[in-house]
């Protein structure tokens, strides 16, 4: 019976093994695709265009008094006209006018536009999503004029991202003169779109949607919250907390079950990260730290904590096969494991501006901060045995 136990964590790894090999198999081909960006298509771009202004803050005038500053924050829906998916824009741009509705010459952002009558300037920054906001196609820098006659005229430059890494949007913007919050307009450019990201905006399956998101985000806060229980139980045996009460749960078999549990679901995040199409990552920006283009030291982060983890679990499988002092002084690598993936989730997670993400962390540090000094008083007030016997002289 305890050998069948013993051999329960390497057999459950053993499958977790082949669930992800299968994942890498079945990973979509399409995927695959916006590694070569010369199979992007380039399409000639033409929409419509309608959406809200979010946020109008007037933000005083500039240092030399010349422009009264304005913050603007846009969403427009594109409909296209001809070739090419529907899109969503995200807008969020400074608006510098002149005071008492003074006018001024300049060339046009639009190539070949010649010379416009000129009220104001326009920069700042655009996100091009899909019309759901959930798949991120590119990020574009602003510029634009705010022509006299209360119309906008806007320069979209911007890189690939996710699946349309490698791409390229260079599009050109009219917002017609507008009452209230309302907007609308013309859009007209061309989009360098690899396939890929085509064929993730035009499927409604479930890569696509924020399905496999939700899953991604659930399975990492699930192998967060399992390690930090893990962590913590620990902890309290290691300084004797409430011994009565964690007897009589059987908390080491509570221990080593929330153990394997948060390598079960530390298994399928990695899976379904992998699988994700909306931000794809190879076998490399999973393993290899820093090599990921997204958030690369914050992954890293967490792929250093996984290793820590891997080191830790190895050595519980062959611990009949090591000392116990030694597996002893590798099991505290979980607890830095714990503070690297604390990072991970903080820095490269969806939820990590959340406040109650913020909180909950907040709360887990201090209670392992307290526990860990604990044991260290309690190493540092244990007897210490001699490392040799004193050997008598006759």
């Amino acid at each position: 019976m305890k050998h069948g136990c013993a051999r329960a964590p390497l057999l459950l790894g053993i499958l977790l093994g082949c669930i992800l090999t299968l994942g890498i198999a079945l990973r979509p081909s399409t995927a695959l695709a916006s590694a070569n960006p010369s199979t992007a298509p380039v399409i000639a771009y033409q929409a419509r265009l309608d959406g809200q202004i979010l946020d109008d803050t007037a933000l005083g005038t500039d240092s030399s008094g010349a422009y009264l500053i304005h913050h603007l924050l846009i969403t427009a829906l594109l409909h296209p006209i001809g070739a090419g998916p529907a899109l969503a824009l995200r807008l969020d741009l400074s608006e510098a006018i002149l005071p008492d509705a003074g006018i001024v010459q300049g060339p046009d952002v639009f190539p070949g536009g010649g010379t416009v009558n000129a009220a104001g300037l326009l920069r700042g920054s655009a996100r091009v999503t899909d019309p759901g906001g959930t798949i991120s196609v590119y990020v574009a820098d602003v510029r634009g004029l705010y022509l006299a006659d209360g119309s906008s005229h806007l320069d979209l430059e911007g890189a690939g991202v996710g699946q349309a890494q490698g791409g390229t949007a260079s599009l050109f913007v009219t917002i017609a003169p507008h009452l209230g919050s309302a907007i609308s307009g013309q859009v007209s450019g061309s989009l360098n779109l690899p396939q890929a990201a085509l064929d993730l905006l035009n499927d409604s399956g479930p890569l696509a949607g924020p399905t496999l998101w939700y899953l991604v985000r659930a399975s990492g806060l699930a192998s967060l919250g399992l390690l930090c229980v893990t962590v913590l139980i620990g902890l309290a045996l290691r300084v004797r907390l409430w011994q009565p009460t964690l007897e009589r749960w059987r908390v080491y078999d509570l221990h080593l079950t929330c153990s394997i549990l948060t390598a079960v679901s530390l298994a399928l995040h990695l899976l379904a990260v992998f699988v994700d199409r909306v931000v794809p990552f190879s076998l490399a920006d999973m393993l290899i730290p820093l090599h990921a283009s997204y958030q690369p030291l914050w992954i890293a982060a967490g792929m250093f904590g996984l290793y820590l983890l891997l080191i830790v679990w190895g050595s519980s499988l062959i611990r009949s096969r090591i000392s116990y002092s030694f597996w002893r002084r590798l099991h505290p690598l979980a607890l830095a494991a714990l503070g690297l993936v604390m990072l991970h989730a903080l820095f490269a997670g969806t939820d990590g501006l959340a406040l109650w993400l913020r909180a909950a962390l907040a709360l887990i540090a201090f209670a392992v901060i307290w526990l860990f000094i604990l044991w260290m008083r309690l190493k540092a007030a244990a007897p210490k045995k001699p490392r040799h016997p004193i050997s008598s002289q006759s």
